[in-house]
């Protein structure tokens, strides 16, 4: 009886199994959040975003701009002209 454990073999697995698969769809836009304040907004954002399990490479969250309505939007053009 030769056939004895034919079913039970490994196939010994290719280089085309081993790579790395390609990406299924396109990634995401890169949002910015800018806020006036340092400690509170910047941390609900975080909290919102591992809430939700976003990808946190395609977030970026800055509250390092002060309160005046203008800084905001300065620093929010600032962080979007250096990405």
């Amino acid at each position: 009886m030769g056939s004895d454990g034919i079913f039970h073999q490994r196939k010994a697995k290719q280089a085309k199994d081993l790579k790395r698969k390609q990406a299924k769809h396109a990634p995401y836009d890169k949002v910015l959040i800018v806020c006036e304040g340092e400690k509170t907004e910047p941390n609900y954002f975080r909290e919102l975003r591992d809430f939700y399990r976003l990808n946190s490479a395609n977030i970026a969250i800055s509250g390092d701009c002060g309160s005046a309505p203008i800084n905001i939007v300065e620093r929010a053009k600032q962080l979007y002209r250096e990405e």
